[in-house]
């Protein structure tokens, strides 16, 4: 879709019974820390950010986001799966009105507090790549998108 930043397809990553449990995972949470709740942001704490209107929640350990996780590291041609690299699966729910709005998909340290690594369980840093999966039942015509705003199709010269 675009080679810089570098945005692939990739078509049938899983399927409708993978994602119907992954929903369902989510929905039944109940943990204050994973279960779905209003999208936040920043590396600690709870941080509500009033541009991004979504709500959200994550399964880090569930058996079909292991095998995700797992599936994602394989296209990404690592040879071997590291927990310690890997989040969790976000997962996130828009209705009607809701949004994730433009942002990068990397966490600020403009005071360069963090030392830069990619160890998600500790403090962890900026992520090697970002994999979106899309569990929607909305028709193709009917909304939701998302568009990648410095992207440019390897196919249509600058």
């Amino acid at each position: 879709l675009s080679l810089p930043p570098r945005v692939f397809d990739v078509l049938n990553f899983f399927d409708r019974d993978e994602s119907s449990r992954i929903v369902r995972k989510a929905l039944a949470e109940t943990s204050d820390t994973h279960r779905i709740k209003r999208s936040s942001t920043g590396a600690s704490g709870y941080n509500v950010n009033e541009r991004r209107t979504s709500e959200n929640g994550f399964d880090t350990h569930g058996e079909v986001a292991m095998e995700v996780k797992r599936r994602c590291f394989d296209v990404l041609g690592f040879d071997t799966y590291v927990e310690s690299m890997a989040d969790g699966l976000q997962v996130l729910r828009y209705n009607l009105t809701t949004a994730y709005v433009p942002h990068l998909d990397w966490i600020d340290d403009f005071q360069r507090l963090q030392e830069h690594n990619f160890d998600s369980e500790g403090v962890g840093s900026n992520r090697f790549a970002t994999i979106l999966l899309y569990m929607s039942d909305v028709g193709e015509k009917e909304g939701g998108e998302t568009v990648f705003a410095r992207g440019w199709p390897p196919d249509v010269p600058e």
